[in-house]
């Protein structure tokens, strides 16, 4: 067996970490949220309270990749 030294990205370690958080808590800077795939293979953390149900429709495009911006508690339609 070898022992190699995986080295991460600083980005890489804040998306592990942030999906821990998450995944404990179910919450993101203190307002609960819920995760959708991207049509692009991630995992993205929501926190519109008005979303479909997520087990109905699990992937959903985020903005990076021309999604559109989750409505979120608060804001005004355009």
């Amino acid at each position: 067996m070898t022992s190699e030294v995986v080295k991460y990205t600083q980005e890489q370690v804040d998306e592990i970490v942030l999906t821990a958080v998450v995944r404990a808590t179910g919450k993101v800077n203190g307002q609960p949220v819920h995760i959708h795939k991207c049509t692009n293979g991630h995992a993205w953390f929501c926190a519109s309270p008005y979303c479909e149900d997520v087990t109905d429709n699990p992937v959903k495009a985020c903005e990076n990749h021309g999604g559109k911006p989750p409505i979120l508690r608060g804001m005004g339609r355009p």
